[in-house]
């Protein structure tokens, strides 16, 4: 009976632990997926580029294609998915900020979006030399300031 008793109370006392690191991985993995997506949206605003993360792949494709003498429609079909996966990217940020009020005000939120959906119309018709290329996607960012 006290056997019984005791692997219960282990049981149930492990069941706790259990759900207790499960709670804390949980709660880290929601602040991790919080954190890059205010990250990308400041890259995004604030240096008028896009980040790094999602245009690395697809230089290092390119670059591979390159070295190995590849042609120019293996580099347009690389470009072709970094813009597909930037436009998506952007479309996740843009529906997260809209979904979610983690600005500090109406007015701010409003000029995020506004700065997160001009870029993205950006993305949507530049070369993909201009996407991929990190001095041309900042170079005109900065030629055409967001307007509030």
């Amino acid at each position: 009976m006290i056997a019984t008793v005791l692997i219960a109370a282990a049981g149930l006392a492990l069941s706790v632990l259990l759900i207790k690191v499960l709670a804390g991985w949980g709660e880290r993995q929601f602040m991790r997926v919080i954190n890059a997506r205010l990250n990308s949206a400041e890259i995004i605003v604030n240096e008028g580029k896009l980040p790094e993360d999602w245009v690395q792949p697809f230089r290092e494709q390119i670059e591979g294609i390159q070295l190995k003498g590849g042609s120019e429609s293996n580099m347009e079909r690389v470009g072709r998915r970094a813009r597909q996966r930037c436009l998506h990217n952007m479309d996740d940020t843009i529906k997260f900020f809209q979904e979610r009020n983690v600005t500090d005000s109406e007015d701010t939120r409003q000029f995020l979006l506004g700065s997160l959906k001009k870029r993205r119309d950006w993305v949507a018709t530049a070369s993909w030399q201009d996407l991929l290329a990190p001095e041309a996607s900042a170079q005109v960012a900065a030629e055409a300031p967001v307007e509030d």
